[in-house]
């Protein structure tokens, strides 16, 4: 599987579950409400990885490899 596609794929399976307990907290429509909260936490989620990676690349390791993707 290609680099990127790991790289990709991680933060939005992470990011989900990181926002399950933030949804079930809330009484609002559960679908749209889950929809706006994973992408808020996968979006956060990768820039805070990223931006930890480029000052110490084993912090890679949280994207699902600990290199960036050659293209």
């Amino acid at each position: 599987m290609p680099q990127s596609i790991v790289r990709t794929i991680v933060p939005m399976i992470v990011g989900f579950v990181l926002s399950l307990p933030i949804v079930s907290s809330l009484d609002i429509d559960q679908a749209a409400l889950e929809t706006v909260v994973s992408g808020v936490v996968v979006s956060v989620y990768y820039v805070v990885v990223r931006f930890l990676e480029e000052r110490h690349a084993v912090f890679g390791w949280l994207l699902g490899l600990a290199r960036t993707p050659t293209y």
